[in-house]
């Protein structure tokens, strides 16, 4: 059942225990490279950066998106969607196909019935905009233009003002988790770039709040019409 009550001090105790430990490169010697939990609604929130990465040829890990593993987790616990994150650093999701964590993506969204993805990133607080939505171009919506408009409409009635799409990260460059899901799969997605003002509770807690409320209204607004046809 998701829970209804959640606190700024519960999104920093969950970002330290399952994503900061060892240096953001998660827990040592897992069984898997992520963790999958299980939903009751057709939607699949994934966060492959939430520790750092890996990418071949490159000897330190990529940074990884700090707060996007604890959204994940928030967003399965309040609306009772299906998450994946990446929880111990492996090869970058979002460069590689043929990986881990794609396989166990696969695997969620081809047994639960998955209508929906969103793939959530971070972006550096310099940058101009507050979400960047990613749909190559259109493409990874899969005829369905409304699931772009209805996110930005959601976040503007939050305060989330500065939301585009497909403005700097269109999600198509290269083997992305929403090139994948949409091209592969044949399911609608979203690649959500996030500025790093709306994902640090500890600075910033009422734009992380934000936030946490935009996209959870967005999911059960999405089951919602699920349910109902």
């Amino acid at each position: 059942m998701p829970v209804a009550q959640w606190t700024i001090q519960d999104a920093i105790a969950t970002e330290c225990e399952f994503f900061a430990v060892n240096g953001y490169r998660g827990a040592q010697g897992r069984e898997t490279v992520y963790t999958v939990l299980q939903g009751k609604v057709p939607v699949l929130v994934s966060a492959p950066h939430a520790v750092k990465h890996l990418r071949a040829g490159v000897v330190e890990p990529k940074e990884e998106d700090e707060y996007t593993g604890t959204l994940a987790r928030l967003l399965h616990a309040l609306t009772g969607c299906h998450a994946i994150y990446l929880a111990s650093c492996d090869l970058d999701p979002n460069f590689y196909d043929d990986c881990a964590y794609k396989a166990g993506l696969r695997d969620l969204v081809a047994r639960n019935g998955i209508e929906l993805v969103l793939d959530l990133h971070g972006s550096a607080i310099w940058r101009t905009y507050d979400i960047d939505i990613g749909t190559c171009h259109g493409k990874a919506l899969l005829g369905r233009p409304e699931l772009a408009a209805r996110l930005v409409e959601c976040c503007k009635r939050h305060g989330i003002n500065e939301v585009y799409v497909d403005h700097t990260f269109s999600g198509c460059g290269q083997p992305t988790v929403t090139r994948l899901v949409s091209r592969n799969l044949g399911v609608p997605a979203l690649q959500l770039e996030i500025n790093k003002r709306w994902r640090d509770p500890e600075k910033h807690p009422e734009q992380f709040r934000a936030l946490v409320e935009c996209l959870a209204a967005y999911i059960r607004d999405d089951a919602n019409r699920v349910d109902t046809g």
